[in-house]
């Protein structure tokens, strides 16, 4: 396990090039003007998107103390998800896969973690697949006793059930046949650990893989549960009809 002065120093070194990356996007962003291809252009936003999320990361790391300079905010999940569903269109489309993301709740996190972790749950329900079934996913929250659980629901191979607690350590994976490196669950344990939360996996109804979170409600969710009573009180389970928040419309992508 790398220290966190050897974490802060490979940081350091990674950021140069990606820099270098960003520099280099910014210069196609000029060089196409005022109005590119749309296609291309919405290529390039993700692109630079992800490239500053990295460098935000990477500085955070580069503190020998990372969570003294954790950022905590509101995070609204539901943009969060929208966002990664956009920058997501092209890993689902290559999987034939099918996207729905319900209502989503407000909680005290950083923004780019709780894209990462999303990411990575979306990624592994995606790439844990049953031969010949097309992938289908869902995010959907419902609430718990000290907060909200958000869960990402697949059709897959699921996890066997004396692997559920063994997925969460780093480079274990539940399936050597699938390729990987067994991070992205670690990486998702870690992160929700440090904001007082848990993480768990079950076995979905019907098949598949739900794998889920838990952390404490926001401050203000109180007053933004409001906006729908109900599916606040119930959360939005996977077969439900997604439901908006702030005017944004259901997200279904495929």
């Amino acid at each position: 396990m790398l220290t966190s002065e050897q974490v802060a120093e490979l940081s350091h070194d990674m950021r140069v090039p990606l820099c270098s990356i960003i520099g280099h996007l910014e210069m196609i962003e000029e060089e196409l003007g005022g109005s590119p291809n749309p296609v291309i252009a919405s290529w390039l936003a993700g692109a630079l998107r992800a490239a500053e999320r990295m460098e935000r990361m990477l500085v955070q790391r580069m503190e020998v103390d990372p969570l003294a300079v954790r950022t905590l905010v509101e995070v609204d999940l539901c943009q969060v998800a929208h966002q990664l569903a956009v920058d997501s269109v092209g890993l689902l489309e290559q999987a034939g896969a099918t996207l729905q993301i319900g209502w989503l709740p407000l909680v005290h996190a950083d923004p780019d973690e709780m894209y990462s972790v999303l990411q990575n749950l979306l990624t592994n329900a995606v790439k844990f697949t049953r031969p010949g079934v097309g992938p289908r996913v869902w995010v959907s929250s419902s609430p718990v006793p000290y907060g909200w659980r958000i869960s990402v629901t697949d059709n897959g191979i699921g996890i066997p059930a004396d692997h559920r607690l063994d997925v969460f350590t780093l480079f274990t994976r539940a399936n050597p046949c699938v390729e990987g490196h067994g991070i992205g669950l670690g990486t998702v344990a870690h992160i929700v650990h440090d904001l007082g939360g848990r993480v768990g996996a079950d076995e979905a109804p019907g098949g598949g893989a739900e794998v889920w979170f838990e952390l404490p409600a926001s401050a203000d969710a109180a007053t933004r549960a409001t906006v729908y009573p109900d599916r606040a009180a119930r959360g939005n389970a996977p077969d439900d009809k997604p439901v908006p928040r702030n005017s944004e419309p259901p997200i279904r992508v495929r």
